[in-house]
């Protein structure tokens, strides 16, 4: 509801709608007992989450296992930051403006 709310026409552009719980990760994503995020201990130094960006151009990347981190807020920033690294932000107003989002 709340994303029909900015987006009014979003549901003549679903194609797929999938929903799944922890025991969906678990099984179809491989995920330990269907967390969520890498297993990066905390202060530890050891590791880093991975940017949006990749070696491979044009290929990005977004979700709870990005620089972002993980929990819904965290996984739309990862996508707005994908956002900027495709567009300036004039373009993406400009897109905004198409789609109606508002």
């Amino acid at each position: 509801e709340a994303i029909r709310r900015r987006v009014p026409r979003i549901r003549d552009a679903v194609v797929v709608e999938q929903v799944g719980t922890p025991l969906t990760h678990a099984r179809y994503l491989r995920r330990h007992r269907g967390n969520y995020g890498l297993a990066i201990p905390a202060g530890s130094g050891e590791m880093e989450f991975p940017p949006v960006t990749t070696p491979l151009p044009g290929l990005y990347r977004c979700g709870d296992s990005t620089t972002a981190g993980i929990g819904v807020p965290a996984v739309a920033s990862s996508g707005a930051q994908c956002a900027n690294a495709l567009l300036s932000v004039w373009e993406q107003l400009k897109m905004n403006e198409a789609i109606q989002m508002r």
